[in-house]
């Protein structure tokens, strides 16, 4: 069954929304909503412009949502406590704060929208009060990680568990309540529908990195060495394929010896710490980076594999993307490449696969470069409309089909 593709459509008045989330991706939306006067009121974690005394970096929002009403420190305060005296399921001494705080408040608006597992009291809140319902669904659901996960972890001795049951479920039940639902991807709609999310509810809006447009903007260097620089970027993990890329690279180092390196940048999750301890030959691991120093590798590599299992909508392959990487990444990754044309899609959970495409960029240079090209030119394309558009064309198709 075919899943919205929402278009905008000239409106008559633009709908107020009141927002729950946190604080990174949403933050795109709730400057677009601001700036126009619709963002009644936002509920988050803490948020801040870069002035008062508490200025945490993953805190710092656009100046005119500081304004807006919703800000939650305590929630924050006791999640860094949890994970300090590391308490199990620390998440929920956050995530459920977060949401009695935002139950007790009530405004008037036309659409509520919900991400997170917080959102479910004052989502029907809103409803009660005859709100439009919108949760947003940026990863899958714990019903379809479990699918894509659990053999991966059983194959190293694992159980995968999610970090909170109580959590996790609250997401099922948002997404089953709510009026309409939003997907950052195919793959993460085919996973509401997997979970029983009617069809007609979902709702494709794909996302797009704050980063983009800035990597579009800069020239890739000009290289006079020889040597293929392959670049990973992410959590180490076993949810994100790093074991199977690990053993691809063992045979395509033996292969192409020392006309290849790989870099991988991001941190190392307990689940993935013996593979890192033990990296084979040409392969690099920096460790978490800034945003800059990300940027610069990006610009400096040929080809950007991300192998993961199970993702929402892979801010870094958009990056990578936008810098003009040749992109390996799997359909689970929910990536917006297109097969053959702006990247390659393979399998997860196939080493083989990650052999025989690095190898098939690196032995036809022009279908690199190629690929590479198509994927800026679609980023840039995406860029172009804006996230905020596209959620706005979604609310009005949502509104059109609940009058």
């Amino acid at each position: 069954m075919e899943l919205i593709r929402p278009v905008s459509r000239p409106q008559k008045s633009a709908p107020t929304v009141w927002m729950v989330s946190r604080v990174d991706q949403a933050a795109i939306l709730a400057s677009h909503l601001a700036r126009h006067n619709r963002l009644i009121r936002w509920d988050s974690f803490w948020r801040h412009d870069g002035t008062g005394p508490l200025t945490p970096a993953n805190r710092l929002t656009d100046p005119v949502l500081a304004k807006v009403s919703g800000r939650h420190l305590v929630p924050d305060l006791l999640a860094k406590v949890a994970r300090k005296i590391r308490l199990p399921a620390y998440n929920l001494y956050s995530d459920v704060p977060l949401s009695m705080l935002t139950a007790l408040h009530a405004p008037r608006a036309d659409i509520f929208h919900g991400q997170g597992n917080y959102s479910l009291p004052a989502m029907q809140r809103a409803k009660a009060r005859g709100m439009i319902t919108i949760a947003d669904i940026t990863g899958q659901l714990a019903e379809t990680r479990h699918k894509q996960l659990g053999e991966e972890y059983a194959s190293h001795n694992r159980t995968y568990r999610e970090i909170s049951g109580f959590l996790a479920r609250r997401r099922t039940r948002e997404a089953l309540f709510a009026d309409a639902v939003f997907a950052p991807s195919d793959t993460v709609a085919g996973g509401l529908l997997d979970c029983g999310v009617a069809p007609q509810k979902i709702f494709l809006v794909p996302f797009l990195s704050p980063h983009c447009q800035a990597l579009l903007a800069r020239a890739r260097p000009e290289r006079q060495e020889t040597v293929i620089r392959v670049l990973y970027v992410g959590n180490l993990s076993l949810a994100k394929g790093i074991a199977h890329l690990l053993d691809a690279w063992s045979f395509l180092r033996t292969t192409y010896r020392v006309r290849i390196k790989l870099t991988l940048v991001g941190r190392v999750q307990p689940c993935a710490r013996s593979l890192i301890e033990n990296l084979p030959d040409g392969c690099e691991w920096l460790g978490p980076l800034s945003q800059d120093k990300v940027a610069e590798l990006m610009l400096g590599s040929d080809i950007f594999v991300f192998p993961s299992l199970s993702e929402g909508s892979s801010l870094a392959v958009m990056e990578a993307m936008a810098a003009g990487c040749c992109v390996i990444t799997t359909f689970d990754a929910g990536s917006p490449v297109v097969n053959h044309i702006t990247g390659l899609i393979i399998p997860p959970r196939n080493s083989d696969a990650i052999t025989s495409a690095v190898s098939a960029v690196i032995e036809n240079p022009q279908m690199r470069k190629s690929l590479a090209q198509s994927a800026r030119d679609q980023i840039s394309e995406d860029t172009k409309t804006g996230y905020g558009n596209r959620v706005d064309a979604a609310y009005d198709a949502v509104l059109s089909r609940h009058g």
